[in-house]
């Protein structure tokens, strides 16, 4: 290379290094992007809905606040967001009826054929044994009027559309009389093969799956003081320490269901939504940045996002650093992109 070029490329470095990121700070400024997942064989983007509900506005008192349901939801958008690739999350705390219809139309709208989409709910539940039917509570329902709920059959109509224009879809419901959502139509859960084949299969089949706190049963706000339920509780050690790449939710389930039970009275549930159009598929949790003995870093693949400066208009570019595709990946590098904007 001739001198003159490496000086403009020296000073092109130093003026890329010197450019300010934020107007309250000195210097260089990273913030760390979450990896972004994609489904193995089929590409989908991860998605999720995550609502928690604590402070209940109820001024009868029928309805208590609770102590978790806010931390629980967090508490869930983090270890999906940075160990698990969810790049659309959007997080409702204290969430009304309306709140939760028009965040589950927002995420319909941004679903796309081969995408995943997660619903988590923590909240109140409440199930009228005359009738047989289920809710969710919303913070704005009024004392024992269950017009003011959101009823089961509504949330699977919004999950029955959902479903209709992604691959996979869960909901996971950390709320009493939970197992409600499943009284038609409950699917044994147990574990599953882990091979490749395995995957692949499950990945292109399409999936509409139930994972519940419990049954027809009370649940208890906060375990062992931990901030958070027992369901949820267990639900994030499992995710936390899950020591494999893919993990279906059979088999998460199954291990959740197991600790729930053998440390609280009570049972999480598993299943399908009736009528959805489930075909045996799983959703699959892909776990990034394992660590795993006796693995050559040669082969690790690493991303990184610019973040754009205050002002200035965002930039698609980014460095990838790959010696080897993941045997898991849909067979062609993922591009890079912004996420989708909130319809």
């Amino acid at each position: 290379m001739k001198p003159i070029n490496l000086y403009f490329l020296t000073l092109l470095i130093a003026s890329l290094v010197a450019m300010p990121l934020h107007a309250q700070s000195r210097g260089i400024g990273l913030e760390k992007k979450p990896q972004e997942a994609r489904t193995p064989y089929t590409g989908g983007v991860y998605r999720a809905l995550i609502i928690g509900n604590n402070v209940y506005r109820d001024s009868s008192g029928h309805w208590p606040s609770l102590q978790t349901a806010a931390s629980d939801a967090r508490a869930m958008q983090k270890i999906l967001r940075q160990q698990y690739g969810f790049s659309d999350t959007e997080l409702i705390e204290n969430a009304s009826r309306r709140d939760v219809l028009k965040a589950l139309e927002r995420l319909a709208n941004r679903a796309l054929p081969n995408d995943n989409i997660l619903v988590y709910y923590a909240g109140h539940g409440f199930i009228d044994e005359t009738r047989q039917r289920g809710y969710w509570v919303p913070v704005d329902a009024e004392g024992a009027d269950n017009t003011t709920f959101l009823r089961n059959s509504t949330i699977r109509d919004e999950l029955n559309l959902i479903a209709s224009r992604a691959r996979h879809t869960l909901l996971i419901s950390d709320s009493c009389f939970s197992g409600t959502l499943l009284r038609q139509a409950s699917r044994g859960i147990s574990q599953v093969s882990n091979s490749e084949d395995y995957f692949k299969k499950v990945s292109h089949k399409k999936s509409v799956q139930i994972m519940t706190a419990g049954g027809v049963e009370f649940v208890d706000d906060d375990y062992q003081s931990s901030g958070h339920s027992p369901f949820t509780y267990f639900l994030l050690n499992e995710l936390k320490h899950n020591d494999r790449e893919l993990i279906t939710l059979s088999e998460l389930s199954h291990n959740v269901t197991r600790a729930v039970a053998n440390n609280v009275e009570q049972t999480p549930e598993s299943g399908v939504l009736q009528g959805a159009g489930d075909e045996m598929g799983e959703f699959i949790f892909i776990r990034l940045n394992l660590t795993v003995d006796g693995i050559d870093p040669e082969n690790v693949g690493v991303e990184v996002n610019v973040q754009p400066s205050e002002g200035q208009m965002p930039r698609q570019n980014s460095i990838r650093i790959e010696s080897q595709p993941n045997r898991f990946s849909p067979g062609e590098a993922v591009q890079p992109h912004l996420p989708m904007p909130t319809l």
